[in-house]
């Protein structure tokens, strides 16, 4: 291959050349970039002018249309679960508390699983001692 069109290759074609991620400035060899910036610019942030989450493909759009109101009929998930809130939202009921039986349970087998090791472990060590004595 010629030297400028090695050139060219390596800086507008080669697949492998390092592109950066136009979301999060990340760098990636450019075969790899459709598959991150489909990802990656499906994460939100909040704008703070009308505080709704917007994905950052469409932070842009986004930035040109918002004129800083909330829109009380999309709200943020902050706002949603204030609401619930001031109208009593029922909650799941908590937790029943640990059961001390299958606590001592659990603890008892561990001990018995140490023990077990450790017999073992000195039953193979006397065995090793005794086939070296041969």
């Amino acid at each position: 291959m010629e030297r400028d069109i090695l050139d060219i290759h390596k800086g507008e074609n080669c697949p492998q050349r390092i592109v950066t991620c136009e979301f999060c400035e990340f760098p990636l060899p450019a075969i790899d970039l459709a598959e991150h910036q489909e990802v990656c610019g499906n994460r939100t942030e909040l704008c703070h002018l009308c505080n709704k989450y917007v994905r950052l493909r469409e932070r842009f759009s986004h930035e040109a249309r918002c004129n800083g109101i909330q829109d009380s009929s999309v709200g943020t998930s902050r706002n949603v679960r204030e609401a619930e809130r001031e109208q009593g939202a029922r909650r799941r009921p908590p937790l029943p508390p640990q059961n001390d039986f299958s606590t001592k349970r659990l603890l008892f087998t561990i001990a018995i699983t140490g023990i077990a090791v450790i017999l073992g472990s000195f039953f193979l060590q006397k065995k090793a001692e005794s086939s070296d004595v041969h």
